[in-house]
């Protein structure tokens, strides 16, 4: 198994920058981060049109890993990937991680300058309530997949990570 183009999915807190940040280190694959292209600086949402071009520069490439957000509007990059990784973890745990996240009030390494997790009832319960889900399951419906993994339990993930490493290694 090797492939050449992964996208890495999930709700806020499912662990897609760490996970991604594993696999690029153990391919050799690099590693683009979502926030990197939503974000600018200070929580500036970057104007769409730029996106949209920042995005189709960084699918076409032929070597990546994309992790981050996902809704219909970046089904592109679901179709691009060799393999799309859903990392489908409990409403409970992702919780604990943003909260976890927000408490520290510090900027996490793949957030743009001054881009720092406050406290927010708002996103918590985004969280929470899995509201981010049904955007993720739209683009999946929509995209024209490759191959795909769905990983529901952290032990899952540390299953596949290992599996993934030594198969790459082939």
């Amino acid at each position: 198994m090797r492939f050449d183009r992964v996208a890495v999915i999930g709700i806020s807190g499912s662990g897609k920058s760490t996970f991604a940040s594993v696999l690029a280190a153990r391919t050799g694959l690099p590693l683009l981060h979502g926030d990197q292209l939503e974000w600018q600086p200070d929580w500036k949402l970057r104007p769409e049109p730029d996106l949209h071009a920042l995005h189709a520069c960084w699918i076409e490439q032929p070597r990546w890993i994309i992790e981050g957000w996902m809704e219909p509007a970046r089904v592109e990059r679901l179709n691009a990937a060799d393999i799309v990784i859903d990392l489908d973890l409990s409403a409970a745990l992702c919780a604990s991680r943003v909260l976890a996240r927000m408490l520290r009030g510090e900027r996490r390494g793949e957030m743009p300058a001054g881009c720092v997790d406050r406290f927010s009832w708002r996103m918590l319960s985004t969280v929470l309530l899995r509201k981010e889900r049904p955007y993720i399951d739209d683009a999946l419906r929509t995209a024209t997949l490759k191959n795909y993994v769905r990983l529901p339990t952290r032990r899952e993930i540390a299953d596949w990570l290992r599996s993934a490493a030594e198969s790459w290694r082939e």
